[in-house]
């Protein structure tokens, strides 16, 4: 992959500068109950980072004595969750609390969180709901376990095997390691963030793709064994010709409006070219909102649907809401 050096862009304004991590005048002296709180602030960034982290990684919840943990299903102690409330939402947070009272200790935290983020970034650039620290045969040993009973959480029934643009994972992640390269300009960010940027720019559909041009698919690379169809378990309480499931075969290949996927990607986007000067990445936003646009749907609900057909399909012209 050839390497390119980020600059700030000259004309970043506060607003930005404030979003990406810069910009600040300082905080102010501390007293009374300001006082109190920043020292509750800290007690519990330093448990957390300290006691609760797994090499910088989070979870969502743990029993009081971390021996059970979960994210939005059960998981390891050796697991983080890159799905908000996970992970990157940790770094975020400790980035904000930084800002807000200048300590070093909660940048140090934040760095920590954000190289777990690193260590789970897939090869492809993005990254997956769940990140396991003990290795892939681990966290193939959860989806054959735990994930395959997620009963309505059809994303953790499967191994896929690559990355996923749903509940914003990738963004978020993507958005912190944007955060602490331009924090302190250190190195260690700026090739994972490359390699976030390009895997947003690859991942999106190109003009062959006619009215999906701009959209994102919801996972990211294609896996050819990706799940098609969806068994019932009660398949008697589905009424007399209800279409349910996947009635349009492999859903990950639909353009994803679900999570808000275009939003985040869109914002990613316009983060970079503000913050690093990335002009390039221009033509993949206005792409992005240009389908947004085609793919509204006429009134009276003029809204958009979960997903909408990245390809014709079942007699259906691409752009029709998927189902």
């Amino acid at each position: 992959m050839k390497r390119r050096d980020f600059a700030i862009a000259t004309t970043l304004t506060p607003l930005l500068l404030s979003a990406c991590g810069g910009g600040d005048s300082g905080p102010a002296p501390l007293t009374g109950t300001r006082a109190e709180a920043a020292a509750g602030l800290k007690r519990a960034a330093q448990y957390m980072d300290e006691v609760v982290s797994y090499q910088g990684g989070y979870v969502w919840s743990y029993s009081p004595d971390l021996k059970q943990t979960f994210g939005e299903m059960e998981a390891y102690r050796t697991m983080c969750w890159i799905q908000p409330p996970g992970t990157p939402s940790v770094g975020h947070v400790y980035l904000d609390a930084y800002h807000a009272t200048g300590d070093e200790r909660y940048y140090q935290a934040a760095e920590r969180t954000a190289l777990a983020i690193v260590a789970a970034q897939h090869r492809s650039g993005g990254w997956n709901y769940i990140h396991d620290f003990a290795g892939e045969d681990s966290l193939k040993r959860w989806y054959d376990t735990i994930g395959k009973n997620g009963w309505r959480l059809e994303e953790f029934q499967h191994y896929y095997g690559n990355a996923t643009f749903d509940d914003a994972g990738t963004a978020v992640a993507s958005q912190l390691l944007l955060r602490m390269f331009v924090e302190k300009r250190d190195v260690r960010f700026s090739g994972p963030l490359l390699r976030a940027i390009d895997f947003v720019v690859q991942s999106q559909f190109g003009p062959e793709y006619g009215i999906a041009d701009g959209g994102w698919p919801q996972r990211f690379p294609h896996f050819p064994g990706a799940v098609s169809s969806m068994p019932l378990p009660n398949p008697q309480q589905v009424p007399a010709g209800a279409r349910v499931g996947m009635a349009d075969g492999d859903y990950t290949l639909h353009v994803t409006f679900n999570d808000d996927v275009m939003g985040e990607n869109i914002k990613f986007l316009t983060l970079c070219v503000t913050a690093l000067g990335e002009t390039r990445l221009i033509g993949n936003i206005q792409r992005a909102m240009e389908c947004m646009r085609l793919m509204q749907q006429p009134g009276p609900q003029a809204g958009w649907s979960l997903q909408h057909l990245s390809r014709p399909t079942a007699g259906r012209p691409a752009g029709a809401p998927a189902g």
